[in-house]
């Protein structure tokens, strides 16, 4: 406010302006003779703002928090679900825009698998092929890793599937359906003990395209052993079509039952059969798959590390 010089011979008196009614008032006071607006106030007293203003700042600052707060968890929480990729880009690129079906792919990869390891198990304690009628997943289900082995992967621990979190308990579940939820579509047969896998364009096929004993190994079964359980499992994949071409496949070979040595002590018998009830021994191909059951292994190893 402008301070005015009023010259009374050798006096002056500073004035200055009223900001409310615009009279002068002593440069030294605060109160305005005519109105009585205090100076005071006027600087410390900011204009209320209205309750909608108020409203919108409010929602704006929640909008913005929430966001900043969101963010990451939702961040985390689709990472948990597509897993890391081969590398930075495309894994952020698979967190903001999907995988384009890998997740479900892998899941459906590895249930396949399972649920011949669980057959496997299934013909050792038994001495018979497994049923595949209606119904197949839950009397296969007592036979699965995450009963038999424990739900960590690649690790043996107690088998309490209630403690297994959800997103890894789907990897090891036996289920009679895929990773998108759909129906896989089973079909079995005997093999005959013996020479007789030598005539069978199938099996012949199934052999010359090759068979994993293991994750990290190929292998083929002996035929002339033990009756052989020939089982295959097709998922319509990501357009829920059978017969196009994202169809995934798995054929497993199990053998019915497993030989012994009689003649061994009983304590190594013991030892072999629950070995091989826990391994759950299959010889399998997949089919049709883009990604293979060590990324399966992986993205259960980091929903595990995750959610644990």
């Amino acid at each position: 406010m402008p301070a005015v010089a009023l010259g009374f011979g050798a006096m002056t008196v500073d004035t200055d302006t009223c900001g409310a009614c615009g009279a002068s008032m002593p440069a030294s006071g605060s109160l305005c003779p005519v109105c009585g607006w205090d100076a005071r106030v006027a600087v410390v007293d900011r204009p209320r703002r209205s309750l909608a203003a108020v409203l919108v700042g409010g929602a704006w600052r929640a909008l913005m928090y929430g966001t900043l707060v969101a963010l990451p968890l939702l961040g985390l929480y689709r990472f948990e679900r597509v897993g890391p990729g081969p590398d930075l880009a495309t894994t952020l690129r698979w967190i903001v825009l999907g995988d384009g079906g890998r997740s479900a792919e892998l899941v459906t990869l590895h249930r396949a698998y399972e649920t011949g390891s669980a057959a496997a198990r299934y013909a050792i304690h038994e001495v018979a092929p497994p049923p595949f009628d209606d119904g197949w997943a839950d009397f296969l289900a007592p036979y699965s890793t995450i009963r038999v082995r424990g739900w960590i992967p690649l690790l043996f621990y107690g088998a309490d599937t209630d403690l297994a979190p959800a997103a890894v308990r789907e990897f090891y579940e036996i289920r009679a359906t895929d990773g998108w939820g759909r129906p896989f579509r089973v079909t079995t047969r005997l093999i005959a003990r013996g020479d007789d896998w030598r005539n069978d364009p199938e099996v012949m096929d199934d052999l010359a395209r090759g068979l994993n004993a293991t994750l990290f190994s190929a292998g083929r079964p002996d035929f002339t052993a033990a009756e052989t359980l020939r089982l295959a499992m097709v998922s319509a994949g990501r357009d829920g079509q059978f017969g196009t071409d994202d169809d995934l496949s798995m054929v497993s070979y199990v053998p019915i039952g497993m030989t012994l040595r009689l003649s061994a002590p009983g304590e190594d018998v013991r030892r072999a059969l629950d070995r091989a009830i826990v391994t759950g021994r299959h010889w399998f191909r997949f089919e049709g798959n883009r990604w293979d059951l060590i990324d399966a292994r992986l993205l259960a190893e980091v929903r595990l590390e995750i959610l644990s």
